[in-house]
């Protein structure tokens, strides 16, 4: 039997005690304290970068990391006041030069998949001191993306503090086999290049086909066929009614479906010329997206459309702002400095778009009219050079010789502009490239006569073809082709 402890003992085990009860609640109280420091410095945070996630499952398919990425900005761009880089600009940043986005926080991730189970793990960072804002972890089937998409975007929104106008929850689960078929089209919608849109479209029918319910595969599906038809891979008349019909079923599925009517309106805007209904359909698009640039910059389209410059350029500026390293919308800012007569914006858009991508020889063509149309003769000369020598394959052959023939050798544009009429339709260019030779070489009868020829195949560029400098705004039959599309007069700048 142990000795009774002696006073001294029973006074160092109260000591042990009392410290250890002060250690446990000072770590405590110093976690609160973090905690409640992160939760606050969270709240504040009201623009946000989502950063391509890390796949550590090297079987998985390239696509899938980027496109759930992809797929939660696009959830998150449907809250007011939350500011969030647009797709293009967030998955081609890398971490380290993030503060180029000038936002206040960056979301990165990584997912793995084992045991039929996909496991995903975020961290949200300040931008500008990298103090660490939240972190969760999320375990979910690997058969079900669409739920676990929802619940991180849900979570980030929460942890943001930020009010949602409707649940990020979509109302609609589709089939599995659908939505990785949907997310694998909206991965190659993104790259942009002919043989992606090709294949972007053949998995989006893919994906309508396993679920004839599921609205995103519809509302896209349309809107891959008419980015064909604006790539010259496709005529109007042959693709453009399909776009329509699929994206007329996506709004009867869900007539609340915000992408559903932004398909919509980018058909009655580049092929319907329903400039009411096209409006009508963009903001109820914008209404659901606030801060999506791809659905902003097709607003800004619609102003150009109706000639409304300065409307254009600031629904414009506002996608840019959101996607400042997107060269499609840089390119459309660039037109729209052209048509405002801004020339040094304009270079300074389009030289972007160049950087961007290099190997975009439309990109280069468009960089080399506007340092022309600026009196850079030497530069723009310099380009077109380059592309005689390298990119020239990849542009139809009219827009080189409308550089040519700009620059004082019209031969090539004339022998292409005489060979066309006696070209069997399915040898011709879209009408509005033979257009632009005529008005280049202010052949003024052809000009408007390929233009004739182009309302008749609803080329989806005319639209914007009165914004143009070459065209001559002074002859008579300018004002009938306004009047035949139903188009105001541009403003005068």
């Amino acid at each position: 039997m142990e000795p009774p402890a002696t006073p001294a003992v029973h006074s160092a085990r109260r000591l042990w005690i009392s410290l250890a009860v002060l250690l446990i609640g000072t770590v405590v109280l110093i976690w609160a304290g973090a905690t409640w420091r992160a939760r606050v410095a969270s709240a504040q945070v009201r623009s946000l970068a989502v950063l391509p996630f890390s796949d550590l499952t090297q079987s998985n398919e390239d696509w899938l990391a980027p496109s759930l990425a992809g797929e939660i900005i696009d959830q998150l761009a449907r809250v007011t006041g939350l500011q969030v880089v647009g797709r293009t600009s967030a998955l081609k940043i890398k971490s380290d030069a993030v503060k180029q986005l000038a936002v206040a926080a960056r979301l990165e991730g990584s997912i793995s998949q084992s045991g039929g189970r996909l496991h995903i793990a975020l961290a949200m960072t300040r931008t500008s001191d990298g103090y660490r804002l939240w972190s969760a972890a999320f375990d979910r089937p690997a058969n079900d993306l669409h739920t676990a998409i929802d619940d991180v975007a849900a979570a980030v929104a929460h942890r943001l503090h930020v009010d949602t106008p409707v649940p990020l929850a979509r109302r609609y689960q589709p089939a599995s086999q659908a939505y990785a078929a949907y997310l694998h089209g909206r991965y190659l919608f993104d790259q942009a290049t002919p043989e992606a849109l090709n294949r972007a479209q053949e998995r989006l029918e893919e994906a309508a086909a396993a679920d004839p319910n599921f609205v995103p595969a519809w509302a896209w599906l349309s809107i891959v066929r008419e980015y064909r038809v604006a790539a010259g891979m496709a005529r109007p008349n042959r693709l453009m009614p399909a776009s329509r019909d699929a994206a007329e079923r996506a709004v009867a599925l869900d007539p609340d479906s915000g992408v559903a009517h932004l398909a919509l309106g980018i058909v009655k805007l580049q092929y319907d010329w329903d400039w009411a209904g096209a409006k009508e359909e963009l903001d109820r698009a914008v209404q659901a997206f606030p801060e999506s640039a791809f659905a902003l910059d097709w607003l800004g389209r619609w102003f150009q459309s109706q000639g409304r410059m300065t409307e254009a350029s600031a629904e414009t500026g506002r996608a840019l702002a959101l996607d400042p390293l997107s060269p499609a919308i840089l390119s459309d800012a660039a037109a729209q400095y052209v048509s405002l007569q801004q020339l040094a914006r304009a270079i300074s858009c389009a030289q972007k778009a160049v950087d961007l991508s290099p190997d975009d020889a439309a990109a280069r063509a468009a960089l080399a009219n506007v340092l022309l149309l600026a009196g850079e003769k030497g530069k723009s000369r310099q380009i077109l050079e380059e592309l005689r020598s390298s990119g020239a394959a990849k542009l139809p052959a009219t827009q080189l010789a409308s550089l040519e023939a700009r620059m004082g050798d019209p031969q090539d544009a004339r022998q292409l502009l005489d060979a066309a009429e006696d070209l069997p339709d399915d040898q011709l260019l879209p009408a509005v490239e033979y257009a632009q030779l005529a008005a280049v070489l202010a052949d003024w009868d052809r000009l408007f006569s390929w233009t004739e020829e182009a309302y008749g195949e609803r080329d989806v560029a005319l639209p914007y073809w009165p914004g143009s400098p070459l065209v001559p705004k002074s002859d008579p039959r300018f004002d009938a082709f306004l009047a035949q599309m139903n188009l105001p007069a541009p403003e005068a700048h």
